[in-house]
């Protein structure tokens, strides 16, 4: 009788150990359901005027790799806290889904990530390898759009990125990026009294601002018949570079001493660079530097220390 209930009693203590069990886990299961799993990610933004990437660390939740991935990403599109930077996913961009393969995440995009210029694209691509890879569940990022993988411009699928293959912030990056720009350029016509305009098809490297292609295109001299330079050989650009829609243009002394004057041969010159370079679409003015520095004139006949908007010189 003793060992019967004895018995009892022990299988009435393993059945309430296998309860309790029961209700821990399921409790355990509610909370990260409702709560989720926090954690402190990088999160990359584009800084304004530049081609560089910021990271600001911000709190994502999730309670799966799909979860928290997706909380990057929703992070990504919020505003940052430095009013400097925004946003490297154009507001026109969706995220349209993501999936998860062992390690690696695939971001599908809406189409109009094909309509983003060569520098949007790599930033907006840049900012999200490095945002998503920056959790310790991911090695690596492919992007699709609308289902299908981005391709390099030989036609080749991108693959799998990592932050080893898509260097940010760097001079030159491992990652073929090499594209074809159509460009409108002007020079002066056969009298030198007027702008006249000639298309150009340059071949750029996205890590590099395409203004500065523009530029030694400007420099290196019109190809068709009738067309004459207006920029001296010689000239050499020290820097230039766009912030909050004007693009400082530093040239060499070569641009000043090399130059043949006259008032009209000053404003062919001038315009030639402000108007070709604000058909760009974040550049709305010019701003000149000789060796770094401002200078009140150009050759003595032109007031040349201001921002250039663009406009159309005639003879």
């Amino acid at each position: 009788m003793k060992n019967k209930k004895r018995t009892a009693a022990v299988l009435l203590i393993i059945f309430l150990v296998i309860i309790a069990s029961v209700l821990a886990v399921c409790n355990t299961d509610k909370a990260e359901t409702s709560g989720g799993i926090n954690m402190g990610v990088d999160i990359y933004y584009a800084q304004k005027g530049d081609s560089r990437l910021v990271s600001e660390n911000r709190e994502i939740d999730g309670v799966s790799v799909y979860g928290m991935a997706l909380s990057a990403l929703e992070k990504m599109r919020e505003m940052p806290k430095n009013e400097n930077l925004v946003s490297a996913i154009p507001s026109s961009v969706a995220v349209t889904g993501i999936s998860v393969s062992q390690k690696n995440i695939n971001v599908d995009l809406s189409d109009d990530y094909l309509s983003l210029s060569a520098g949007q694209e790599m930033m907006c691509r840049s900012a999200i390898v490095w945002t998503l890879t920056g959790l310790y569940f991911v090695d690596g990022v492919s992007i699709s759009v609308s289902g299908n993988p981005i391709k390099k411009i030989n036609g080749e699928d991108i693959g799998i990125m990592t932050r080893e293959n898509l260097i940010i912030n760097a001079e030159i990056d491992p990652e073929p990026t090499n594209s074809s720009k159509k460009i409108v350029l002007y020079f002066t016509d056969s009298s030198a009294q007027k702008l006249v305009k000639e298309e150009r098809r340059i071949e750029v490297n996205t890590n590099d601002s395409i203004e500065k292609y523009v530029m030694e295109a400007i420099i290196a001299g019109p190809q068709e018949q009738g067309h004459l330079p207006t920029v001296p050989s010689e000239t050499k650009i020290r820097d230039i570079k766009t912030a909050d829609g004007i693009c400082y243009v530093d040239l060499s002394e070569d641009f000043v001493t090399k130059h043949s004057g006259t008032e009209q041969g000053e404003l062919l010159t001038i315009y030639s660079i402000v108007d070709t370079l604000t058909q760009l679409p974040n550049i709305e003015k010019v701003q000149f530097l000789i060796e770094g520095e401002k200078r009140n004139e150009f050759k003595g006949n032109i007031e040349f220390d201001k921002p250039f908007a663009p406009k159309e010189i005639d003879g």
